[in-house]
C-alpha cells in the first residue's frame, strides 16, 4: 500500500534586517518515491535534493520523504534504487510547497547488483557469478496471473515443460529430462516424482519472492538429480519495519476459484511471513482434456527469521501442500491424493572473514490414487498408496583468502537419505543413504578475473563412490561486456522406480521390473557465455553442450511372441547442444523481454534426435504503464514443431504441433489499496495437438485488498 505524505508550506513573509538583502524563509517539500509499474512504495531510496547545495536522504517504509529547502529558485530532486533507473524531476520551490512531490522508477531488466544464492550457494551479487543465472523476480512472477509456479516458468526462455498425467508438469532444461532437473526450495531438495518427473503445478507463487535458474550441471555444488540444471524457490521474507495483510481472490474460467491471505510482521531483528492459498479449477496438470478434470489445493507457507545483526541470522520455514484431482479416461476415472510437506532450519554466523551455515531440512510426499467408475471414489477403497521422504542435513564453510580477501574458499559436506514405500517397490519399503563433502575455491587474482575449480565425492553403499569436479571462470572484459564460461561433469543416482520397481499391467499385458545393478548417469557439459549490459537492458547468449553416457531407459528382455516384459537398464548415450538468448531493455516507456532458445539432440545408437524436444523456441514480452495507472502486460510464447513418436524404421510417426501462446493482463492499483487484475491466457485460444496439458483459453479477474503500516527502520 502506498502511503503518500501530505505537504505544508510553512513559509512567512520574508524576513528583512535594516541595511540587509531579503532572507527567504525555508520551506518544507515533501514527496513519494514510487514503483512505474505497480505503484507501490519505494523504501530506502536514496533521494539528492538539490537547490544550491545538496541533501540527501532517504525514503522510509512508505516511501516518503521530507526536507526544509530555501524558498527561491528552482528544486531539482534525483531518486536512485537498487535494481531501477534514475529518475530526476524539477519543480520550482514554490510549486514544489504546495503538492507531493511524485517520482516514479521504472525498474531495470536485470539488477547486476542484485544478492543471489544459488550460483556458488553463498550470498553474492549477480555480477560476481561465474555461472549465467537466470531471476524469475516478484514482479514477473505477479505479472503472468499464475497461480502455480509451473505457469510461470511456461514463460521463460530455454525452459520447456515437460510430463503428462498422472506426473504433472515438470521443466526441461537444455535438452535433458524434467527427471535430471533439481528442484530446490529455499537451497534445499523437494521430493514427490512421479514416474521421474516433480509436478511445478504443486508449488503456490502466493509464497515465492523470487526463482533463480540455472542450467547446466550443478553436480558439484548440488549432487544428484542436477544434471541438467538447478531451479530454486526463493520464499518471501518480510521487510524490517513493516507489517501488512493481503487478502485476494481469483475467479477465472474452467470454474477457477482461488483465495489468498498474506500477512508479513516484521520488527526489530525478527520477521515473519504468513502466506494461505486455496486454489480450485477444472483442469489436471499434465492432461489436454478438462472432461472430468478436477484440482483442489490447499496450501500454507509460515518463514521465521531472526538477524539482529549482519554477522547472526536463524531461518526456520514450512510449506504444508494438500491436493486432490481427479480426471476421466475412458469410462473410469482416476483419482489422486497428494499431500506434501517441507520443512527447514537454517543458520549462518559470520565472524570477520569466516562463515559457518548449518542446514537440516525434511520433505515428505505421500501419493494415493484410485479408479472408479463413478466421478467419486469408491467408499472404502483404501487406493495404491506411496510415500518418499528426503532428510538431509549440510555443514556450509567459506572463508575469504589473500590480503584483500578476495578469494573465496568453500567446503561443505551433505548426509541425505531417501525412503520410499509402496506396494511397487520390491520389498515394500527401501532406502538410500549418500555422503557427500564438495569443496570450490573462488580465486580472484584481479577484479575482473575469476577461476573456481570444484569438486564433490558421492558415495553410496549401493553403487560406490563417484568424484564430480567442474572448472567456470568469469572475466570482465569491460565495464559493460562479462564472458563466462565453465566446463563439467553432472551424475543423477538411480531412483527407486529404476532400482526396485515391479509392476505389471494386466489389461495391456506388460511389466516393468527394476534393476538394482544399475550405475549412476553421467554427463559431461561445456558452456560459453557473454553478457552486455547498461543503464537500461542488457543481452545475453550461452552456448552449451551436453554428452551423456549410460542414461536409463527401459529395454524388452522377452522374446518375440511372449508377454512383453520390461527392464531399467543403462542403455542411452548421446549430446544436446544448443544456444539459449535473452534481451531485456526499457523503450520509450515499455518493458521489452525477449528469448530465443535453439536445440540440437543425437541418440549415439540410432543416430536420430530425441523425441520429445522442440528445436526452437522463444517468447516475446511488452510491459507498459497506460494513462490512469493501468498496467498492462502482453507475452507471446512460441514453440516448435516437436517429434514425439517413431514407427519400427526410425522414422517420425507422431508430432508435437507447433503452439504459439499470446497472454495479456491489466492491472490497476487504487490508493484505497485495493488491485483490480483482468487477464486471459492463450487469448487467441490455439489448440495444438498432442500437448500434455491443457492448451484451451483461460480468462480470470483478480481483486487483491492490501492493508500494510510500516514504522521506521
Amino acid at each position: 500500500m502506498v502511503a503518500v505524505g501530505t505537504l505544508a508550506l510553512l513559509a512567512a513573509p520574508t524576513l528583512r534586517a535594516q541595511g540587509a538583502l531579503p532572507v527567504p524563509v525555508p520551506v518544507r517539500v515533501t514527496g513519494v518515491v514510487r514503483d512505474a509499474a505497480t505503484a507501490r512504495a519505494i523504501a530506502d531510496a536514496e533521494v539528492l535534493v538539490i537547490t544550491g547545495d545538496t541533501l540527501r536522504l532517504r525514503s522510509d517504509a512508505r516511501g516518503t520523504w521530507s526536507a526544509r529547502v530555501p524558498a527561491t529558485g528552482e528544486l531539482r530532486v534525483v531518486a536512485r534504487r537498487l535494481g531501477y533507473a534514475p529518475a530526476t524531476r524539477r519543480w520550482s520551490t514554490d510549486a514544489a510547497a504546495r503538492a507531493t512531490l511524485v517520482l516514479s522508477l521504472d525498474a531495470v531488466p536485470q539488477s547486476l547488483d542484485q544478492t543471489v544464492v544459488t550460483a556458488a550457494r553463498r550470498p553474492q551479487r549477480l555480477a560476481d557469478a561465474v555461472t549465467t543465472i537466470e531471476v524469475v523476480t516478484r514482479a514477473e512472477i505477479e505479472r503472468t496471473g499464475a497461480a502455480d509456479l509451473a505457469n510461470v516458468l511456461l514463460e521463460q526462455t530455454g525452459i520447456q515443460l515437460q510430463g503428462g498425467h498422472p506426473s504433472g508438469a515438470g521443466v526441461m532444461l537444455q535438452g535433458l529430462s524434467s527427471e535430471r532437473v533439481l528442484v530446490l526450495l529455499d537451497g534445499q531438495p523437494v521430493t514427490g516424482r512421479i514416474g521421474g518427473t516433480l509436478d511445478l503445478a504443486r508449488i503456490p507463487t502466493a509464497m515465492v519472492e523470487r526463482v533463480e535458474v540455472v542450467k547446466g550441471p550443478q553436480s558439484t555444488l548440488y549432487g544428484t538429480d542436477a544434471m541438467g540444471g538447478v531451479i530454486n524457490i526463493i520464499t518471501r521474507t518480510p521487510a524490517r519495519g513493516t507489517s501488512a495483510l493481503t487478502l485476494g481472490t481469483t475467479l477465472g474460467s474452467q470454474d477457477r476459484r482461488d483465495g489468498t491471505l498474506s500477512l508479513a510482521l516484521g520488527r526489530g531483528a525478527y520477521g515473519s511471513q504468513l502466506d494461505v492459498q486455496r486454489r480450485h479449477v477444472f483442469m489436471t496438470p499434465g492432461r489436454a482434456s478438462g472432461d472430468g478434470a478436477l484440482s483442489d489445493r490447499t496450501d500454507g507457507a509460515l518463514k521465521l527469521r531472526w538477524r539482529p545483526d549482519s554477522s547472526r541470522s536463524l531461518e526456520a520455514n514450512v510449506l504444508a501442500l494438500d491436493e486432490r484431482q481427479r480426471w476421466r479416461t475412458g469410462t473410469f476415472f482416476g483419482f489422486a491424493d497428494n499431500r506434501q510437506l517441507n520443512a527447514r532450519v537454517s543458520g549462518a554466523w559470520v565472524r570477520g572473514r569466516h562463515r559457518v551455515a548449518p542446514t537440516v531440512s525434511l520433505s515428505d510426499f505421500e501419493n494415493v490414487a484410485r479408479t472408479s467408475t463413478l466421478a467419486l471414489p469408491i467408499a472404502g477403497d483404501t487406493g495404491r498408496r506411496q510415500h518418499q521422504r528426503t532428510a538431509q542435513a549440510e555443514l556450509l564453510y567459506d572463508a575469504r583468502l589473500g590480503a584483500r580477501g578476495t578469494h573465496v574458499l568453500t567446503l561443505g559436506t551433505q548426509l541425505r537419505r531417501d525412503a520410499i514405500e509402496g506396494e511397487r517397490v520390491t520389498g515394500g519399503a527401501r532406502s538410500l543413504l549418500l555422503v557427500e563433502p564438495f569443496t570450490q575455491l573462488e580465486w580472484a587474482p584481479t577484479s575482473r578475473l575469476a577461476v573456481v575449480p570444484g569438486a564433490r565425492l558421492s558415495h553410496s553403499a549401493q553403487w560406490g563412490s563417484r568424484l564430480t569436479p567442474r572448472l567456470a571462470a568469469r572475466w570482465r572484459a569491460s565495464e559493460r561486456l562479462t564472458l563466462r564460461a565453465s566446463a563439467g561433469e553432472g551424475f543423477r543416482v538411480p531412483d527407486f522406480k529404476e532400482l526396485y520397481m515391479f509392476f505389471t499391467n494386466t489389461n495391456a499385458g506388460y511389466a516393468v521390473i527394476g534393476d538394482s545393478a544399475l550405475r549412476p548417469e553421467s554427463s559431461r557439459n561445456a558452456s560459453l557465455g557473454a553478457e552486455w549490459t547498461w543503464a537500461a537492458g542488457f543481452v545475453r547468449a550461452q552456448l552449451f553442450h551436453n554428452r551423456y553416457r549410460g542414461f536409463i531407459e527401459t529395454r524388452p528382455v522377452t522374446q518375440p511372441g511372449e508377454a512383453p516384459v520390461f527392464r531399467y537398464a543403462n542403455v542411452d548415450d548421446g549430446m544436446t547442444q544448443g544456444v539459449d538468448m535473452e534481451t531485456g531493455l526499457l523503450v520509450g516507456g515499455w518493458r521489452v523481454d525477449a528469448g530465443y532458445g535453439a536445440l540440437r539432440t543425437r541418440d549415439r545408437t540410432t543416430g536420430l534426435p530425441l523425441l520429445g524436444r522442440p528445436a526452437h523456441s522463444g517468447r516475446v514480452a511488452l510491459a507498459r504503464t497506460l494513462p490512469f495507472g493501468v498496467r498492462t502486460s502482453v507475452t507471446t510464447v512460441a514453440t516448435g514443431r516437436t517429434p514425439m513418436e517413431r514407427d519400427s524404421t526410425g522414422r517420425v510417426s507422431s508430432w508435437r504441433d507447433a503452439f504459439v501462446r499470446i497472454d495479456a493482463r491489466l492491472a490497476r492499483r487504487f490508493t484505497t489499496g485495493m488491485e483490480l487484475v483482468v487477464g486471459a491466457d492463450n487469448l487467441l485460444n490455439a489448440l495444438p495437438a498432442a500437448w500434455a496439458g491443457f492448451t484451451g483459453r483461460h480468462v480470470y479477474t483478480a481483486l487483491s485488498w492490501n492493508v500494510g503500516q510500516s514504522t521506521p527502520r
